[in-house]
């Protein structure tokens, strides 16, 4: 394993002088296993190798699959080192992941008791940028589905704050208004799986130590324009010296909902090259809209847009430059310890170069239905049914179907700690 700054960030958040402040710090644990059942078609996923869009999918052969999994199993270390200063340190395992054990997110939290109307709060370390609306239970899962948005599965893969962050918020008398500010490194490679393998859906998060897989396209095979990449992309490393950045706006309003919004740019120099992968230059606009719908509906509308490039050059333009978009909206019902939800994706992305080997524009849709019962304290069930139809004129070079719908039942019991 190649050292990288993630490594440095998270020694330097765990031995941080601020431990030192209070005699008696505490520190609570929480967790939870998530055993799966899942039924798949005969699409083979991203996971192994093809174009397919799913977490889980048909064998190499092309047959169908009854999967039986430990799909995930947490530990969140939660230490308070003073009235000011906390930690989460979130630690997974799962069946799919390229280290045996890998840390998810580690950064400290500064947070003082308010002494005016305006409320402070920084993070430093490895985090998840302020993004997903759904993505709201312990461990970065989901209240309503067992599978992310196509948005949010993209963010629990490629994009990781390893930095900074700070956020000053007001309390007004109908709404609360805050806005956040970050500056990271370590983020180069997002947008590779944009590019060349597309959006998905599903429910995995990239450790800091991830390596995921690239399909044999043809771009990046012996021969292809950009063959030096290596088959696989490790999300969380700086490949140049540049600082990348985001800023955000969030309006709750008590009878409105919330609306946040945010835009981020990694600054990447897409020409860098580390001997194994290339920085990408990368940037988006997102926008969520939360709020409670008369019957308490809950509606989660998000939105994305935005750009990746890599190999850009005076004149020539780049070797691959994507335009990319997504927006979902999800509405769901909780009945006691029932909750329903139903949820609409769609995705594009939109191929601007001229690079011969490298067809990158798809676009696509997916259906989520899921049933969650809580049947003991700490313990929940949940039926999913996701539908992917979409379309990618690249995978006619692997000898597959331009146009792929696939379809996956899963039942996931967690427990929690």
């Amino acid at each position: 394993m190649r050292p990288t700054l993630s490594a440095v960030l998270l020694v330097g958040a765990l031995s941080s002088p601020v431990l030192a402040q209070d005699s008696m710090p505490t520190i609570d644990v929480r967790g939870l296993v998530d055993a799966r059942l899942i039924l798949t078609d005969n699409t083979v996923s991203w996971e192994d190798g093809g174009l397919g869009k799913t977490r889980w999918g048909g064998d190499a052969s092309g047959d169908n699959r009854v999967v039986g999994r430990i799909a995930e199993a947490s530990l969140i270390f939660l230490p308070k080192f003073s009235w000011d200063w906390s930690g989460v340190i979130h630690v997974k395992v799962d069946s799919q992941q390229h280290q045996p054990v890998d840390v998810v997110e580690a950064f400290l939290r500064y947070k003082p008791v308010p002494k005016s109307d305006f409320r402070y709060e920084a993070r430093i370390g490895a985090f998840f940028p302020p993004i997903s609306l759904e993505n709201t239970g312990i461990a970065w899962t989901s209240p309503y589905t067992i599978t992310s948005s196509a948005i949010n599965s993209w963010v629990g893969e490629e994009l990781k704050t390893l930095g900074a962050e700070f956020t000053v918020s007001r309390e007004f008398e109908d709404f609360d208004l805050s806005v956040t500010g970050s500056a990271f490194m370590a983020n180069d490679p997002a947008g590779t799986l944009l590019a060349w393998r597309g959006w998905a859906l599903h429910d995995r998060e990239s450790g800091l130590f991830e390596q995921l897989p690239l399909a044999p396209i043809r771009t990046i095979e012996s021969g292809g324009e950009i063959d030096r990449q290596a088959p696989w992309v490790e999300p969380f490393h700086q490949i140049d010296t540049r600082i990348g950045g985001y800023a955000g706006i969030t309006l709750d309003h008590y009878a409105l909902g919330q609306l946040s919004v945010l835009y981020y740019d990694n600054q990447s120099f897409d020409r860098a090259f580390d001997g194994f992968q290339y920085a990408w230059d990368t940037y988006f606009v997102s926008a969520g809209y939360k709020n409670e719908l008369p019957g308490g509906v809950e509606l989660i509308s998000q939105m994305m847009i935005g750009n990746t490039s890599m190999g850009t050059r005076p004149i020539i333009g780049s070797k691959v430059n994507n335009d990319y978009w997504s927006v979902f909206t999800l509405l769901s019902k909780r009945f006691g310890d029932h909750r329903v939800s139903f949820r609409y994706d769609h995705f594009e992305v939109v191929d601007n170069d001229f690079t011969d080997d490298d067809l990158n524009q798809e676009t696509g849709n997916a259906w989520t239905a899921a049933y969650v019962l809580k049947p003991f304290r700490k313990q929940r069930l949940t039926l999913e049914i996701l539908h992917v139809d979409s379309k990618r004129p690249e995978r006619e070079f692997l000898n597959l179907p331009v146009r792929a719908k696939e379809t996956t039942i899963q039942a996931s019991y967690r427990f929690f700690l």
